[in-house]
């Protein structure tokens, strides 16, 4: 039975600009996972983890994008994922990139990227692709321009922790809330756009050199960014005040925001449980 698995995602800094050709950097995590099994079959059947409506509905875009009828990928699927939902790691992303992968066993050509980007459009209604690039490169991209610009190779690893800010959040209802400011104060969105790309900038610069500070400073550059943008929730806020206070030195949201996760940065290795 053939299996496709892609591993979870977070995005370090470029949310929500990169959607506007911004740059981004995200890494792979493979602490989650998300997994399609398959077996080719005259019967059809879904077996998944979450829904199985979704899992029709993926198919059938994936139908319409490649030009085939469903029996086309007729058999038995089973879908089976740990990656947390709504919580800003990808599970939409290893989803889409999974079932783009299964259709191109079932022999329909096309770009891998362009399908899961145009499946993943289901979730969010207009897809960025970062997501899924990361997600199917599985190493740390920078993304610009709706492209990988570059695969890179950190020239440190310092110490950074992703904890759960207790809220789950819906990308595409983030997308509306910055939309949302963008017509209400265009210049200030602008101006945050840039801020998020110098934080990107920051953060480049920062991996590059091995340089602790500069990663300090990108952070927290992104991080008042999605306070600008009103993608902060008082759950999300607590739990980086926790952070701060337990000692890390830099923290923001890696998601779309109004919840899902945070990555904090501390000068040594973390050791209070309390704040997980």
């Amino acid at each position: 039975m053939p299996l496709f698995s892609r591993s979870a995602k977070w995005i370090l800094c470029g949310e929500h600009s990169v959607i506007r050709g911004g740059k981004a950097i995200a890494f792979p995590l493979h602490n989650f996972s998300s997994s399609v099994f398959f077996e080719k079959s005259e019967d059809f059947s879904i077996e998944d983890s979450h829904s199985k409506d979704t899992i029709l509905t993926l198919l059938k875009r994936g139908c319409e994008f490649f030009g085939v009828p469903l029996k086309k990928i007729s058999g038995r699927i089973s879908v089976k994922s740990d990656i947390p939902i709504r919580s800003g790691l990808g599970s939409s992303a290893a989803l889409c990139s999974n079932i783009a992968e299964l259709f191109q066993y079932c022999g329909c050509r096309g770009d891998l990227f362009e399908s899961a980007k145009h499946l993943e459009s289901e979730f969010h209604k207009r897809s960025s692709g970062l997501d899924v690039a990361v997600v199917l490169e599985n190493r740390p991209i920078i993304f610009e321009n709706n492209k990988i610009s570059e695969i890179f190779e950190p020239k440190f690893w310092p110490h950074m922790l992703l904890t759960c800010s207790g809220e789950k959040s819906s990308t595409s209802e983030c997308i509306a809330v910055v939309s949302d400011f963008f017509l209400k104060d265009e210049k200030s969105a602008l101006d945050s756009d840039r801020q998020m790309s110098l934080a990107s900038d920051t953060c480049e610069e920062a991996f590059k050199k091995a340089d602790f500070n500069k990663l300090r400073d990108g952070i927290m550059l992104g991080n008042e960014v999605f306070r600008r943008w009103g993608l902060y929730t008082e759950s999300m806020s607590r739990c980086v005040e926790k952070l701060l206070s337990a000692g890390a030195v830099a923290a923001k949201p890696i998601g779309s925001g109004l919840g899902g996760y945070i990555v904090s940065l501390w000068e040594e290795p973390f050791r209070n449980t309390s704040v997980s």
